[in-house]
């Protein structure tokens, strides 16, 4: 069975959600496949919103406010959809970002400038992992935009992109949810074997909160495949209200 975007994923039983959850990042290359990277950004940009406001209110649960890192590096996305600001214009954070959760993620040698931008502008507490994953997310869509455009790049991974936007960090966004899908609805998990694992997402993938989850993702993909840009800030504005989990989940997702 071909799985689409299209596809009603509540009808879907265990296994083929599985499947569908695995085959995410291909459903959504396939469906943005005759669209331009404007559309790929804004589809990327579209789930990003929803799961920053459910951060937001985590946060707020915390006593604590969203980093202002994570607004910066959001706002040039938009900017530049939008038309009002162009690649010259954040290429160079765009590269100390990308350095900073290089350092991060795989402990990537950096320069002293870079490690002195992460110093000053990173707000992110170590071992963060909504905050660090959303950081990343973004600080790979600016220099894939950066690539695309021309702009100046540090990072030999992105001298020779031929790519256009990509879905890899939504994908990985997919696969923590499922997984704190798992514990917050107290879907039994045996071991952390992949058999397991996968029996586990089978039976998440039934609960209305995981296939709400999915729903959000879906219908914000459409509305980028849809969307002309003079739509572009009105859709900022929906969805930076919308959530990916319902608010009662975002302090406890960001326990997990």
């Amino acid at each position: 069975m071909k799985y689409t975007l299209d596809t009603e994923f509540s009808s879907l039983n265990g296994p083929k959600a599985a499947n569908w959850m695995m085959d995410f990042q291909d459903i959504a290359h396939d469906a943005f496949a005759d669209s331009n990277s404007h559309s790929r950004l804004l589809g990327n940009l579209l789930i990003l919103e929803p799961y920053m406001h459910t951060l937001r209110q985590g946060l707020a649960n915390q006593g604590r406010t969203l980093p202002t890192i994570l607004q910066k590096a959001i706002d040039p996305l938009w900017d530049y959809l939008e038309g009002k600001k162009a690649v010259s214009d954040f290429q160079d954070f765009a590269n100390n970002l990308y350095a900073a959760t290089l350092d991060y993620n795989v402990g990537e040698e950096i320069t002293e400038a870079q490690a002195e931008f992460s110093r000053n502008f990173v707000d992110i507490p170590w071992g963060k992992t909504c905050e660090w994953q959303i950081l990343t997310w973004l600080s790979t869509l600016l220099m894939e935009v950066a690539a695309t455009c021309g702009g100046r790049l540090d990072f030999e991974e992105f001298e020779e992109y031929e790519q256009e936007i990509d879905f890899s960090e939504m994908d990985e966004m997919l696969n923590m949810l499922a997984d704190a899908s798992i514990e917050l609805t107290g879907t039994p998990l045996q071991s952390n074997k992949a058999v397991d694992v996968m029996n586990a997402w089978e039976q998440v993938s039934q609960t209305p909160l995981f296939r709400q989850v999915i729903e959000r993702i879906q219908n914000g993909l459409k509305a980028a495949l849809s969307a002309v840009p003079k739509q572009y800030p009105a859709l900022r504005e929906e969805y930076r209200r919308y959530t990916i989990l319902p608010k009662e989940y975002a302090a406890k997702l960001l326990e997990i």
